[in-house]
């Protein structure tokens, strides 16, 4: 055995790292591994094979995207201090010019503006536009005397519109025109009566004033006084009366009664109480003598007032009595 057989060397398998003791004359014999049995390469016995894993995608990506990011900070740190040093005073003074033309050309535009209305208001006859208007109103009251339905806008001359209709309608008898008008002029629930008397034609309506007006239910009222009650009584009885009496003033109906009702608290000398239905006010109206009235009913409510006769007013047994709850 010579020198060379019996030195030995220690390699290390590249693939699973173990240990083999390979002799000299091994080495041109190409040994191999005893473990896994790859080959083993001729290193000295103090080599080594490191086995190192492959570099993936994402981690090439992210070593670029690193570097980039890096290079950017450096460009920005080398570009910002002459972006700041850079002067803006020239693109500041170019805007203000733009500025100061935009503002200029409004003003001129403006101006004409003004100048042409001025021109336009010289060029107006003022005479003219009052004759003008005159006639347009006038057209519209004559439009509204003749009951136009355009100009019909509240409930009430939209009512009034129907009932100029009932007292054309001459496929109802003389009877049933008469209580139908007497019906659209009435509050809901209101006594109406027709009756032949020797005088003639005789309309009565009686309504309770709380069906026309609001505070008013039950022996409650919004009045304070006897004096105030009473002026808006005939107001109501003025309404109804003069709608009644305009679109039936070509029947022959020869007097209109219209009466108002209020739930009063009645005491008895025993001593007793009660709620009744008493008649505050009634008027009566005789067709023969009121003059022909050439009110527009549509603008004038009260001008049957004048030739009210009293029939009834009992205002004087009834006191208003004031109570806090």
């Amino acid at each position: 055995m010579n020198d060379n057989d019996s030195k030995e060397s220690i390699i290390t398998c590249y693939k699973c790292g173990a240990k083999n003791r390979v002799g000299a004359h091994s080495v041109s014999l190409r040994p191999i591994c005893g473990n896994c049995k790859a080959p083993l390469l001729p290193f000295s016995k103090t080599s080594k094979i490191e086995h190192r894993h492959p570099i993936t995608f994402l981690e090439v990506i992210l070593s670029i995207s690193i570097v980039i990011a890096i290079a950017g900070v450096c460009y920005a740190m080398v570009l910002t201090p002459k972006i700041l040093a850079k002067d803006y005073s020239e693109i500041i003074d170019k805007e203000k010019e733009k500025t100061a033309a935009t503002k200029l050309e409004q003003e001129r535009h403006l101006a004409q503006v003004e100048d042409n209305l001025q021109k336009e208001l010289l060029q107006i006859n003022a005479e003219k536009v009052r004759l003008e208007a005159a006639q347009y109103y006038e057209n519209i009251f004559d439009a509204r005397q003749s009951f136009e339905k355009r100009y019909a806008l509240t409930p009430r001359e939209k009512t009034q519109l129907r009932m100029q209709e009932l007292a054309s309608d001459s496929t109802k008898s003389y009877h049933e025109t008469v209580i139908a008008i007497a019906k659209e002029a009435s509050p809901k629930g209101a006594d109406i009566r027709i009756s032949e008397t020797l005088r003639g034609t005789d309309l009565h309506i009686d309504f309770d004033m709380d069906s026309m007006t609001s505070g008013e239910g039950g022996t409650r009222t919004k009045h304070h006084t006897k004096e105030s009650l009473k002026k808006e009584v005939i107001s109501l009885i003025s309404r109804v009366t003069n709608d009644v009496f305009q679109f039936c003033k070509d029947l022959d109906l020869d007097t209109i009664h219209v009466g108002c009702l209020h739930d009063v608290k009645k005491d008895y000398p025993d001593g007793r109480s009660r709620d009744e239905n008493k008649m505050l006010y009634k008027i009566v109206i005789q067709k023969n003598r009121i003059p022909n009235l050439s009110d527009n009913p549509f603008l004038d409510i009260y001008s049957t007032t004048q030739y009210f006769e009293v029939e009834e007013d009992n205002f004087s047994e009834i006191e208003i009595i004031t109570t806090r709850i």
